[in-house]
């Protein structure tokens, strides 16, 4: 069973002192801005920027913007690198005419696509067997044969003879 306990304190803070509060804040320094009675604020007062420091950093960000984008970052990273968020990025994009890649899958190059039915002899299967006693991956072997991968799967299938795995903790 649960016993819930009281978090009201034992014993009632004094009460403060509210002028001598504000005495000993002014007598340190403190600077306090009086209200006329007639105005009212509902937000707290914006720090002015330097129109001239906001146009450099704007410059800046876009010079970033270029490069990244040349080199293929995709929207996530900009934010990341740009210290913006995807909606000022888009808009600084559109003002300027820069295309953002929004998905740009990461692949490795595959060899030249060759025909399905192409008859693979035994001398290639049997530089395949060598590479692999040698302890060459799957990968590895298809690119030094100019092979695609499914193919060397397939030529260890039709020869009968297992590719070595990789060590367990090694991902490639």
């Amino acid at each position: 069973m649960k016993n819930k306990h009281s978090l009201s304190p034992s014993h009632s803070p004094a009460p403060l002192d509210l002028s001598a509060a504000v005495e000993a804040f002014v007598a340190q320094g403190g600077v306090i801005d009086v209200i006329p009675d007639t105005e009212t604020t509902d937000a707290p007062p914006t720090p002015v920027d330097d129109p001239a420091t906001t146009e450099a950093e704007t410059l800046a960000k876009l010079e970033q913007l270029r490069a990244l984008v040349a080199k293929g970052a995709g929207v996530s990273s900009l934010q990341y690198s740009l210290r913006m968020n995807r909606r000022d990025i888009r808009q600084l994009a559109q003002q300027h005419g820069i295309k953002i890649n929004f998905s740009r899958p990461v692949r490795v190059k595959r060899p030249a696509n060759m025909p399905p039915d192409r008859d693979i002899d035994d001398i290639v299967a049997g530089h395949a067997m060598h590479y692999s006693s040698l302890g060459y991956s799957v990968p590895e072997i298809a690119q030094f044969l100019g092979l695609s991968v499914r193919q060397v799967l397939d030529l260890g299938k039709a020869y009968r003879f297992e590719f070595r795995a990789p060590p367990p903790g090694d991902k490639a």
